[in-house]
């Protein structure tokens, strides 16, 4: 049963293009999405990526059938103003860690195809530049008081 299993998650794989990678080294852990009021055009998603292997891994994309568009983006804060920068790659080291979280890098989650609400789960794939793929799921969260409206206040550039 569970050769069968992993036969059907390859082939669902190849069927939508994407290769997994023969015993990933990429981990995702905490993810998480802010929920936003209705009608938002953006929000934001965190997470924390954990390079479990001896050779830097490095993000080109990720991808969602919730959303139109992701990117990924780091908070500046020049002369008192946060901006968001877009950030086009993302390397791990080997056996290191990053920390996607309010405040540093997010992941800009636009155009969302359905309305979120809080402990809605929402599907990701990480695409790699050896063409490997790993997928995670984020939990929507309520975020309440003065936090909840931080990343809306952020100016895009």
């Amino acid at each position: 049963m569970r050769a069968l299993t992993l036969k059907l998650m390859l082939l669902a794989c190849l069927c939508t293009g994407e290769v997994w990678a023969a015993g990933p080294s990429l981990a995702v852990g905490d993810a998480w999405i802010r929920e936003a009021p209705p009608g938002a055009a953006v929000l934001a998603g965190y997470l924390r990526l954990d390079n479990r292997g001896d050779k830097a891994l490095v993000i080109e994309a990720i991808r969602s059938q919730d959303f139109e568009r992701i990117e990924l983006h780091r908070t500046v804060v020049e002369e008192g103003v946060a901006r968001m920068l877009p950030v086009d790659r993302l390397e791990i080291p080997p056996r290191g860690s990053v920390s996607l979280e309010p405040g540093g890098m997010h992941l800009m989650l636009i155009n969302p195809v359905r309305p979120l609400h809080q402990d809605d789960r929402v599907a990701f794939s990480v695409e790699l530049a050896d063409n490997a793929c790993q997928r995670f799921e984020a939990v929507v969260k309520r975020v309440s008081g003065d936090e909840s409206l931080q990343h809306h206040q952020h100016h895009h550039h």
